[in-house]
């Protein structure tokens, strides 16, 4: 699926995703509804209506109970909060895996913890034996262990292990976040942890909105204060609208592991066009739909520049940051920042991802590189020059389509 804007290619869909009809239906059909939910007159009770039907549908979605799920603005105002609720329950000292988002870590910081930063390996998966050593030797005086984990990472998709994760902070007595904004709707989520954030656009969802679901045996405390909305634990007027394109979005989710075989297609012919092109996060499990790489002598701003101005969209990392210059905070963690000294860049796929992405990605890289392509396994009917009014394809080469 091509962006509205014509002749381009959207491959950007980890920091957001295309809008469903559906959700664009609901929310405007939530903005006809003039009451406050939190009043008590019909118009009032209608508007309430709409939140509790979204949250049945964003609960069952996440594979939670409904009534344990909070709205937020967004995965980092659900994250902000679970922090904070354990710093307030004496959490005195965190684990944050060193692949998480921002959101954590400097939700960390500017609360005035102290924390320690979980190591990866090269591939980016976070160490589950530091983890365990160090939860082996908690001290007590720095109260219940509180571990942060994201379950996908938003640059490499490298997915973690949240079972074994889970396992281990339970065993010590601790409570666990897992930011699941980049996984939710991607992948199959078995697990379930004290704290669950999740974030609506990132599954075609309305922007600014998303849940933090509360485990009953968690601590809470509120980071917001006011009128007591969302049952005393998110003050604010709702956002009706939003919430109720979120769980529309939910009503609709559909599993990304058709992109799996596009983003290995687009993997194989970029290593034939870019014999030093690294990937990070190829050894271990990914979402299906993300690539991370670099070509070490190529600047991933002027290639993402580039790229950009032959129609193609795509980021140089994490949404959040990717429009900053700077190291990636991921390839950091994973300790190969040699092997990325310009930057790298982020291909992801949506849910509608067809063959004729992976198509104008390669034309445009070759172009924009220099470098020949072969389109070895791509139908033989590619071809490099094109004319621009065949960029347009049929849903024929939509793969895994319905």
């Amino acid at each position: 699926m091509n962006s509205l804007l014509k002749n381009r290619t959207y491959l950007d869909h980890n920091a957001t995703t295309f809008t469903g009809p559906n959700v664009i239906e609901a929310v405007a059909e939530a903005m006809a509804v003039e009451g406050n939910p939190t009043a008590q007159h019909v118009d009032g009770r209608a508007a309430k209506a709409i939140i509790s039907k979204a949250r049945e549908a964003v609960g069952l979605a996440m594979g939670v109970c409904a009534q344990d799920v909070v709205f937020t603005s967004g995965g980092t105002e659900a994250d902000n909060t679970a922090v904070w609720s354990a710093i307030q329950a004496g959490c005195k000292h965190l684990l944050i895996s060193s692949m998480d988002h921002p959101a954590t870590i400097l939700a960390a910081e500017n609360f005035g913890v102290s924390f320690d930063l979980i190591p990866a390996d090269r591939q980016g998966r976070t160490d589950m034996d530091w983890l365990a050593e160090k939860l082996k030797s908690w001290d007590e005086s720095l109260g219940r262990p509180f571990v942060s984990l994201v379950a996908a990472n938003s640059e490499t998709g490298v997915i973690q292990d949240v079972e074994t994760a889970t396992d281990l902070v339970r065993n010590a007595g601790g409570v666990i976040l897992v930011d699941a904004v980049q996984a939710f709707g991607k992948i199959q989520m078995t697990f379930l942890p004290d704290y669950l954030a999740v974030s609506a656009h990132k599954i075609g969802g309305p922007k600014g909105v998303g849940a933090l679901y509360v485990s009953p045996d968690a601590p809470f405390t509120p980071l917001l204060s006011g009128g007591g909305q969302e049952r005393r634990r998110r003050s604010g007027t709702h956002n009706v609208a939003g919430i109720a394109g979120f769980g529309a979005a939910c009503e609709t989710l559909i599993n990304l592991e058709h992109t799996r075989e596009l983003r290995d297609l687009l993997e194989a012919e970029m290593k034939r066009m870019e014999p030093d092109l690294v990937i990070f996060g190829e050894g271990a499990d990914r979402l299906p739909n993300t690539s991370f790489f670099a070509v070490p002598d190529a600047s991933s701003m002027t290639l993402m520049m580039g790229l950009d101005l032959e129609g193609i969209s795509v980021s140089t990392g994490t949404a959040c940051s990717s429009g900053k210059v700077g190291e990636s905070r991921s390839i950091k963690a994973m300790g190969r920042l040699d092997e990325a000294p310009k930057g790298a860049i982020r291909v992801s796929f949506g849910d509608n991802a067809i063959l004729n992405e992976v198509e104008d990605f390669l034309l445009a890289w070759s172009k924009i590189r220099r470098k020949p392509l072969s389109f070895s396994t791509l139908p033989r009917d590619v071809v490099e020059d094109r004319p621009e009014e065949s960029r347009q394809k049929t849903a024929a080469t939509q793969i895994g389509a319905t």
